[in-house]
């Protein structure tokens, strides 16, 4: 215990510029002496008491942060956290726990708590989560704007968002859209009760946006319809009409960095993966990969990104689009072709002429040289697949680009098309994505 604390004061200034006052609340003697000497360690004045009844008791004293075990004796964390909001509103109180549930995560939400910590406890994230709180700027509380729909419902919120960089936007789905575009916001607010309020949901959910969170406001009323867009639509979070202004801080607060913290991961994720494949290479906002076909590795999925086992990152490739993938033939090329290696590609491919495919796709990936005898295998076989498919196409793809004006020269008008780095990919399978490509 002594050797984590040390190394958690090794990884921080040992004092703030404000010593704020803590005070941490646990039954078990072993975790109150850790959060003391870490916290102290941090530039906290820190207090401790064993149960609720003396942590009430010291509410005399003004504290910024109590920290406070849920599974106590007598009285529960969460009967602290609800006589704490009474008597000392300003305190920022953070729950701890070794049994998590949803009932004890949904009521220290409801009473205002201002984050769960599981044990056994991560001293050092904890205490960034707090300095994040305690160091929030009074100008705003996020880094971006937050999106209010209908101008009614940023009046009902106006003076709950003051802490907010908050614009308004009109309920119709283009205006919503227009927003979305313009003002690129962290948070949007939106009415659970609203008739256009699905929609909206939905219009979003089909952008796929990744840097922001739709966040319903909600009463009595509209519960049955916030219940569908929180659990079945994908709505991030639902914050009661009624609540306090502190309330509304943190929901909209922790739901931005909840998305942040994903987005985060999942780029680690992605960035992991890739840098693990060895025919990855960067391509603006995604990758595009050297290998045709599945990935030998196993995280790319018939050209896009999986990750643990779901399709949600695209990956861009620049695509070559067939119509089936039944009706394609495939022949790969690679080394130095000399005349006897360049008849044994012209059986492959008159083969596949026989087999009724429409296109014939050759992988020219590691082609060393290109030689007069592979200009005449491809202008044969174009000829002969012709004959039977007047729409017929031969590709040529993955030359390198001294190679690709070569191809070109020696080409002209034949009816043979030649590419640099391509995947092979079906036409509505592709669009189903929703992809597009410079």
């Amino acid at each position: 215990m002594k050797g984590a604390v040390q190394e958690g004061r090794q990884g921080m200034a040992t004092e703030s510029k404000t010593r704020h006052r803590l005070l941490a609340v646990d039954d078990d003697e072993t975790i109150r002496t850790m959060l003391k000497d870490f916290f102290e360690g941090a530039g906290y004045a820190v207090d401790t008491a064993q149960d609720a009844g003396e942590a009430l008791q010291r509410l005399s004293q003004d504290y910024d942060v109590i920290l406070s075990d849920v599974m106590m004796p007598k009285v529960s964390g969460i009967d602290l956290l609800q006589q704490v909001r009474t008597k000392k509103p300003k305190a920022l109180v953070f729950l701890i726990t070794a049994s998590p549930s949803l009932e004890t995560l949904s009521a220290a939400k409801r009473y205002g708590a201002m984050a769960y910590f599981k044990k056994p406890l991560k001293l050092m994230e904890m205490e960034a989560r707090i300095r994040g709180f305690l160091e929030a700027s009074p100008g705003t509380l996020v880094d971006g704007r937050v999106l209010v729909v209908g101008q009614e419902l940023h009046s009902r919120l106006a003076d709950r968002l003051v802490r907010f960089q908050a614009c308004a936007c009109g309920p119709e789905e283009p205006a919503f859209l227009d927003a979305l575009g313009e003002q690129r916001p962290k948070a949007i607010l939106a009415d659970a009760g609203a008739p256009t309020t699905p929609g909206l949901l939905r219009a979003y959910r089909r952008l796929g946006r990744e840097a922001n969170s739709f966040l319903l406001v909600s009463d009595e009323a509209a519960l049955d319809t916030a219940n569908e867009l929180l659990f079945s639509q994908g709505a991030a979070a639902c914050i009661p009409a009624a609540a306090t202004r502190e309330a509304v801080e943190r929901c909209i607060k922790d739901a931005v960095d909840l998305r942040e913290r994903q987005k985060l991961d999942q780029q680690g994720k992605v960035e992991e993966v890739t840098n693990k494949c060895m025919f990855a290479k960067a391509y603006r906002n995604g990758y595009y990969c050297l290998k045709q076909g599945a990935c030998p590795n196993g995280a790319f999925q018939a050209g896009w990104i999986s990750i643990e086992g779901k399709e949600h990152h695209k990956c861009a490739k620049r695509p070559l689009l067939v119509t089936s993938l039944d009706s394609v033939g495939f022949s790969a090329w690679t080394g130095r072709i000399d005349p006897t290696q360049a008849l044994e590609l012209r059986k492959q491919l008159m083969a596949l002429v026989r087999e009724r495919k429409v296109e014939l796709i050759v992988d020219a990936q590691g082609l060393a040289a290109a030689t007069y005898n592979l200009f005449e295998v491809l202008s044969d076989v174009y000829s002969e697949l012709v004959k039977s498919h007047p729409d017929g196409v031969v590709h040529v793809i993955n030359l390198t680009p001294a190679l690709q004006e070569e191809f070109r020269k020696a080409m002209i008008n034949k009816g043979v098309r030649f590419y640099g780095v391509r995947m092979v990919d079906e036409q509505t399978t592709f669009e189903r994505w929703g992809t597009r490509f410079d």
